[in-house]
């Protein structure tokens, strides 16, 4: 391992300004189960890590070299700790919200991070869509609208049907299809459920496949590793429900999909980070629907990455934090499949059949029956309404040669887990095909 160049350049960087230091120290802002792969990885590299977050029992803490607690939105407060400990690198791995946090501490210490006008337009949609526009990149007509009135003539102006989405989040929050004028109430309720005060976005929806690519890019290079096919569950919120690398999108698809992830990247000015930007392919071409200055989450730049093309984008976004610019080619030609669980109802558990099953199919990568704020599937665990990426209850994760193997594995493996419900109902995970 230590052969690897990689971990040769971060282990022998230039550390002249701290002494006969020759250890660096990474600030990992967050320290949730999203920032794992990054704590993990900087082990993995001999890198120190510190993790800070606002939770005490945050499970990273427990696992870095020097844990501290804070508001990770509070610049002033994670700039000292970056002090004391006097970093060579700041990150946050697969979190929106810790991304304006990063450029602004970084920026005052002198690190090599993205600009906080950057990290301030990849993190509010408004700004994103704005600069989308100016700059002529791909993407949906959108107005801002602050009331519901706005948002019924917006939606006339735009034509039906519309999106409806908050200014800042991630993970399919406050995000909601609108039909017809009779949902628009409904949907406007929801979304300032999420968002109390300020501008909403309502744009027209695109028809078409969604994808989502992964790259990274320094103050002179763009690299776009993979293209994530996405699906998702039926109904008003655009949650996903799967994710698949490779691609099934022909050579010209991908070709279109490039481009306008470059546009997008020129548009928001991005340097020194790891992206993941979102895209729908329409009868007008790639439309981008947002673009994230980070890695994407659902184990898409953690699992699927890594497993389909060979390129470790935790140690790329590591490295880019420290200041060197990485050269990661494809290193093979797999394919990866993740699939969470869909039993069509919600309702109060009794139990949870057949995870034991599992790890019996063949390329089995992960079996994760838990939801990601509500815990471990167990009796008395209640299954809702999927209106977030926090509201799904567990996945699977399988590698296979070819793309078809590892969806049929995540297929095969969704049904044979049943969930038993308190009225007496069974049901598999599968719910609708993809």
């Amino acid at each position: 391992m230590r052969g690897d160049p990689l971990i040769r350049t971060a282990l022998n960087l230039n550390t002249a300004s701290k002494g006969s230091a020759v250890i660096p120290s990474l600030l990992v802002v967050g320290a949730g189960p999203l920032q794992l792969p990054a704590i993990h990885e900087a082990r993995a590299l001999g890198i120190r890590s510190i993790a800070v977050d606002g939770n005490a029992s945050a499970v990273g803490l427990a696992l870095c070299d020097a844990p501290y607690v804070a508001d990770i939105l509070d610049a002033d407060a994670v700039c000292a700790i970056a002090k004391r400990e006097n970093i060579d690198g700041i990150m946050t791995l697969c979190t929106d919200a810790p991304v304006s946090t990063v450029a602004e501490v970084g920026q005052r210490m002198g690190l090599t991070v993205l600009p906080p006008q950057a990290a301030a337009r990849a993190t509010d949609k408004r700004l994103m869509r704005e600069a989308f526009r100016v700059s002529g990149a791909p993407s949906p007509r959108t107005r801002l609208i602050h009331s519901l009135a706005e948002a019924r003539v917006a939606a006339e102006s735009l034509g039906y049907p519309v999106g409806l989405k908050i200014g800042r989040g991630s993970g399919s929050r406050g995000v909601y299809r609108v039909d017809d004028n009779d949902a628009m109430q409904a949907a406007y309720v929801r979304c300032r459920d999420w968002q109390k005060e300020g501008a909403l976005l309502l744009e027209e929806w695109v028809d078409g496949e969604e994808v989502s690519v992964e790259g990274y890019c320094t103050d002179r290079d763009r690299f776009i590793v993979a293209i994530t096919d996405k699906f998702l569950f039926p109904g008003v919120s655009p949650v996903e429900v799967g994710h698949c690398q490779p691609s099934t999108h022909a050579p010209l698809r991908e070709q279109q999909i490039h481009s306008s992830v470059q546009a997008g990247l020129s548009a928001l000015d991005l340097t020194w980070c790891a992206f993941h930007a979102e895209i729908k392919v329409s009868t007008k071409g790639a439309q981008l629907i947002e673009i994230g200055a980070r890695l994407g989450g659902d184990r898409i730049s953690t699992h699927l990455t890594p497993l389909s093309t060979g390129v470790n984008l935790v140690r790329v976004a590591i490295l880019l934090a420290l200041g060197e610019r990485p050269q990661c080619p494809r290193i093979w030609e797999r394919a990866a499949c993740v699939r969470y669980f869909d039993v069509q109802r919600a309702g109060t558990l009794t139990g949870v059949l057949g995870l034991r099953g599992l790890y019996e199919i063949p390329g089995v990568e992960v079996i994760y029956p838990a939801s990601e704020r509500d815990g471990i599937l167990r009796k008395g665990f209640a299954v809702g309404e999927i209106r977030s990426s926090l509201d799904r209850y567990g996945h699977v994760l399988y590698s296979a040669a070819t793309r078809n193997e590892a969806i049929a594995r995540c297929e095969l493996a969704a049904s044979m887990v049943c969930f038993q419900f308190e009225d007496g109902d069974s049901r598999n995970g599968v719910g609708a095909p993809w």
